[in-house]
């Protein structure tokens, strides 16, 4: 059983875990709980990279989602009550958070995904009460994070809705985008990217990686734009109801994801 203390005083409605052991990796994550305060559960949000939901204080590069401000402005205007399970990331990340690794013996992000949502997942809608048949179920994260939202609907097809905002693509391509034939077709994907990402790679992709790949390689913006541009795709090619939306301008970080995050939510 996991124990919760309160995550913040600015939030009583949201709780955070002692840390997880990930024995594989020798590392640790903790699990934020959000529930609302005054209406009925109505939908259950997994989310990757926890600490950049709700405070920019506590999150890994100065931006969040401002996730409960979004949260209770919605609830406030509908019925909806959104409960929330996130979990945190850690500094083996990128062997975490990469469903396809190429050299791995095991493959951690599919460990992480089974111990989260067979063990620790039921445990807290246990204890929380939370009727997982009568709720809608989303699965969000982005870059790596994103990543992992769309394998975690390939692996349990109940979460019936994925946001992906600027999903990593390139961790483990082109066998990403074959994997994508795999999606639930009764899902609903919510995809995003902007036009000014390209700077999180810090040198040129085409130094970085294989021309083979068939993406546009003129500059890192239009790579990142073009990579994003197949997994929809891909996911559209399989029939599957899909909200893509490019972010003239936007960057990689919370400060361009949180602008399409309502729209995300007000589409479930």
């Amino acid at each position: 059983m996991l124990i919760f203390s309160n995550y913040s005083k600015s939030f009583e409605n949201i709780h955070i875990s002692q840390p997880v052991v990930d024995i594989n990796l020798e590392d640790t994550n903790k699990i934020i709980v959000r529930y609302p305060k005054f209406k009925r559960i109505t939908h259950l949000i997994l989310s990757f990279d926890a600490e950049n939901l709700f405070l920019n204080s506590k999150s890994a590069y100065g931006y969040s989602f401002n996730f409960e401000e979004v949260l209770s402005n919605i609830e406030n205007q509908t019925q909806n009550g959104y409960f929330v399970v996130g979990v945190t990331s850690n500094k083996s990340r990128k062997k975490q958070y990469n469903p396809y690794p190429r050299t791995q013996n095991i493959n951690h992000a599919v460990e992480h995904l089974n111990s989260l949502i067979n063990i620790y997942v039921p445990s807290i809608l246990s204890d929380y009460d939370v009727d997982v048949n009568s709720v809608k179920k989303i699965v969000m994260g982005a870059s790596m994070g994103g990543l992992m939202s769309l394998k975690t609907s390939i692996l349990f097809p109940y979460f019936d809705n994925v946001f992906s905002f600027s999903p990593a693509f390139w961790f483990g391509f082109p066998d990403f985008i074959s994997d994508l034939n795999n999606l639930n077709k009764n899902l609903f994907c919510n995809l995003s990217v902007g036009t000014n990402e390209g700077g999180i790679f810090g040198d040129s992709v085409s130094n970085i990686f294989p021309s083979e790949w068939n993406l546009d390689f003129s500059n890192n913006n239009s790579f990142y734009l073009s990579g994003v541009r197949e997994v929809n795709k891909a996911i559209q090619a399989q029939n599957i109801k899909t909200n893509f939306l490019e972010i003239s301008g936007g960057e990689h970080n919370e400060h361009t994801w949180v602008k399409v995050l309502e729209k995300f939510l007000n589409s479930v």
